[in-house]
Formats: C-alpha cells, sequence, structure tokens
C-alpha cells in the first residue's frame, strides 16, 4: 500500500475551502487550548532552561517564544512552544492514537507563519492537515507500539509537523514525501522519561524535527519517498502488529480532529475517569478524606502503564500517579494546575491518603473508563463507574469552558486585557491577514 504517496497527495490537495464548518472551528478550539497549556508553561523550568540555551547560542529573530518575547530562530521557537505546550501535560489528547497531537503541530505552524507573514486562515489549514496525518499514523501503529515503550506523540508527531510545515512552505507532491521520509527517519521518544522534563521536550523535538524536514527539502535534500511503508521503514522497524489501512482509511471523509479531548484536569489523560469518578462520589456523599479507609480504583491496562507511579516525589511526576490523583481528587476535590507542584505533592495528608488507594487493572476496560470504590471507617461503601469522562468528544466541554482554562492559564504571564483580546483573536483565527498580529499578543 502506497501510503507515503496517498498522504502527500491528500495534502496537496486538500485547503481550507475543502475543510467543514465543524472542523474549521474545532482546529479553533486546539489553537486556544494549545496557545493556552504554552503560556501556562512557559515559565516552567524546562522553559526557562530551553530559553536561556536559545538566547545564549543565538539565531536570526525569525519567530516568537510564546509567553517570553523573545525573538529566535523558527526552529528553536518550534522547540521552546512545543515543550512548554506539553510542560503542564495540560494539553489536548487524542486516545485512539495514544497522542497529544496539537503540541507537534501548532508551534511548528505558528513558527512558519510568522516567519512569512501568513495568514491565519493558512494557519488554521496547516495544523488540520497535519493533526490528521499525526493521528492516523498513530491509529495505525496501534496500542502495542505504545505498549512496547514508544511515546506515540514523538514518534507520530514529527509526521504532523512535517506535513503542516510542509503545507506553509508549498511542497510540491513529491517534496511532501521526502518530508514525510524525514519525519520518520527522525522519529524516537520513549515512555521512561515521563515524570520528567523529558517527556514535553518530546513534542518540542517533534516540531523542530518536522519544520527541519521541511525546511530541508524545500532546498533539495533527499529522502525514501515510501519510508512509512517500506521495507526497513518506519512501520517495519518500529511497528509491533502496526497496520497500514488505517493511516489512509477514509482521509478527507472523516476527520480524527472531532475525536480530540481537552482536558479538565492537568494530569495523564488515563487518569481522569478516576478523578471524574472520585470527585462525583466526593460531593454526592460530602465525603471527608479522614474518614475513608480505602480507595479501590479498578481501571485499564494502559492507566497504570503510563500513571503507576505509587509514590511520586515531584510535581511533574504526580500527574503520572493514579494513588496520588486519586487523593488528590477526595482531598481537594480538583484537579487544577496549581494542584501538582513539589510542595503539594509531599504534604502529609496526601502522602498518607495515597497509601489507601488500590488500583488493579481490570482487562476489558477502556482508556475512558474506571470503577471507584470507597470504602468508610464506618464499613460504608460508595461506587460509581464513569466511561465518559469531562473532556471525551462524547463528553465535550463548551467553547466557555476552554475560555475559562485559557484565561487560567494565560494569566500566568498575561494581564487580563491582552488575554481578552487574544480570546477574540483566536476565534476570529481564519480573518486574521497576518499571524504576526495573534503572536504579538501572547507575550
Amino acid at each position: 500500500m502506497r501510503v507515503t504517496e496517498r498522504i502527500a497527495q491528500y495534502v496537496i490537495k486538500s485547503s481550507y475551502r475543502t475543510l467543514p464548518k465543524d472542523v474549521i472551528h474545532q482546529g479553533k478550539r486546539c489553537f486556544l487550548d494549545l496557545i493556552g497549556t504554552t503560556l501556562g508553561g512557559a515559565k516552567q523550568p524546562l522553559g526557562r532552561i530551553l530559553v536561556k540555551t536559545a538566547g545564549e547560542l543565538g539565531g536570526k529573530p525569525q519567530a516568537t517564544v510564546l509567553g517570553y518575547g523573545l525573538k529566535t530562530s523558527i526552529l528553536d521557537a518550534a522547540l521552546i512552544n512545543g515543550s512548554t505546550a506539553h510542560a503542564l501535560d495540560f494539553d489536548d489528547t487524542h486516545i485512539s492514537s495514544i497522542t497529544h497531537p496539537s503540541a507537534p503541530v501548532i508551534p511548528a505552524v505558528l513558527a512558519v507563519a510568522e516567519w512569512k507573514g501568513l495568514s491565519g486562515k493558512a494557519a488554521l489549514e496547516a495544523f488540520i492537515l497535519g493533526f490528521e496525518v499525526e493521528t492516523r499514523i498513530g491509529l495505525g501503529m496501534g496500542k502495542k507500539h505504545y505498549d512496547r515503550g514508544w511515546h506515540n506523540t514523538a514518534t507520530c508527531g514529527r509526521f504532523g509537523s512535517a506535513v503542516a510545515a510542509g503545507k506553509l512552505l508549498g511542497l510540491d507532491r513529491e517534496q511532501m514525501k521526502m518530508a514525510l521520509g524525514m519525519a520518520g527517519t527522525q522519529a524516537s521518544g520513549v515512555r521512561l522519561v515521563f515524570g520528567t522534563m523529558t517527556k514535553p521536550f518530546h513534542p518540542g523535538k517533534c516540531a523542530f524535527d518536522g519544520l527541519l524536514s521541511a525546511l530541508l527539502v524545500q532546498r533539495g535534500f533527499t529522502c525514501a519517498p515510501n519510508l512509512i511503508e517500506g521495507p526497513k521503514g518506519y512501520v517495519e522497524v518500529l511497528g509491533v502488529e502496526s497496520r497500514l489501512e488505517p493511516m489512509v482509511k477514509n482521509l478527507g471523509k472523516r476527520y480524527e480532529v472531532l475525536n480530540n479531548t481537552f482536558k479538565p484536569y492537568a494530569a495523564c489523560l488515563l487518569t481522569h475517569p478516576t478523578i471524574d469518578a472520585i470527585i462525583g462520589l466526593r460531593n454526592q456523599y460530602r465525603l471527608k478524606a479522614e474518614d475513608v479507609e480505602e480507595i479501590s480504583c479498578d481501571v485499564a491496562k494502559f492507566c497504570l502503564d503510563a500513571a503507576g507511579q505509587l509514590e511520586p516525589k515531584t510535581g511533574l511526576a504526580s500527574k503520572f500517579s493514579t494513588a496520588y490523583v486519586a487523593a488528590l481528587a477526595l482531598a481537594e476535590g480538583e484537579a487544577g494546575e496549581d494542584m501538582f507542584n513539589d510542595k503539594k505533592v509531599v504534604e502529609p495528608r496526601l502522602v498518607a491518603l495515597q497509601k489507601k488507594v488500590r488500583a488493579k487493572v481490570v482487562p476489558a476496560y477502556s482508556e475512558t473508563e474506571a470503577r471507584i470504590t470507597i470504602t468508610t471507617k464506618a464499613g460504608k461503601k460508595y461506587s460509581a463507574f464513569v466511561n465518559t469522562p469531562k473532556g471525551d468528544p462524547r463528553n465535550p466541554p463548551t467553547d466557555k469552558e476552554l475560555e475559562n482554562k485559557f484565561r487560567s492559564l494565560a494569566a500566568f504571564v498575561l494581564p487580563e486585557a491582552k488575554i481578552e483580546r487574544l480570546v477574540k483573536a483566536i476565534w476570529n483565527l481564519d480573518k486574521i491577514a497576518n499571524i504576526r498580529q495573534l503572536v504579538r499578543l501572547c507575550y
């Protein structure tokens, strides 16, 4: 199956005019959410390290680091913005492909569009195409690719970034195939780094590498034009029972961006059914942490694979701990970004409550399912089952809820007046003549 050829052909032939209205609106929601998480994560330690490094190394002032206003090379801007976008692990998630799809793509789009002075409509077009390619490749790679230890966002994100950047740079079909090949040969990223700064570095590196691929190909760089499906290529080397058909099936007819999940909680998405269930039980029965004997969490396999840390010691690590989020949800009744920090994670009452959490895998459960049973010291049991947590495409946030999330994150670096102008600009992205108008509002 000529997957690389078909993807390249789809990207070249598609345009803003061919995109359905609901897809365009969802694209704007992705921009709102991703720019929000980027601003919220900008001042995290990894952001400061990357900004300092970029400043010391230098680079032509081509594109902006959001939240800082630093002008640097388009590659460094894409790297930093892609990393800070995922720094809080609060960005969107496409469950079926097990990717955080916007973080590798939007930073590359903003960098090229700002550099070239392109329109918001062109940025939206490129992003949606990149999103579709990235998530479909993730669908084809399958869950066993992730189960083996690969971080799908890292191994699939470069394709989305390369496609989006290539679309903005005007690559032709043959060049697009080469760019996809270069993206594939650079694909890497393993799950052992979860809970460290290197996990959010993955989508930043995807944005950097995908953009670099498109730039080099535009200048005559060559690569295998069938790297996705070819012998000793991407799927054969990195795949585990992976399939090519899902990568191109209904391409341009069914849009995966409509299946995107927007996180209401600042932790690993696989913990969200647990958080939803516990907060619901807490509120319904007015449960108090000091009255609880045990919190039993029946969860999907990938939940404990990704979020199985039992005694996290840092804010980053706590985002990947089912025990911590369960304790947090019961004790605080919320799981916002301010709840995942180095000080909070070692609070004695939360540490003690974590020890009462018993998590086990139920093989039949999907990634959006969890059953929670809370047993009190008085012997009473309260149980709840969640299969469509808040944020899921079957239970999506409203535009207003996404705006509120954006405001809470942007407030880390922007004044209120600028935040409101930025919200308005994103909802009118396809009417902006030059993306620089939007970028100027992001610092």
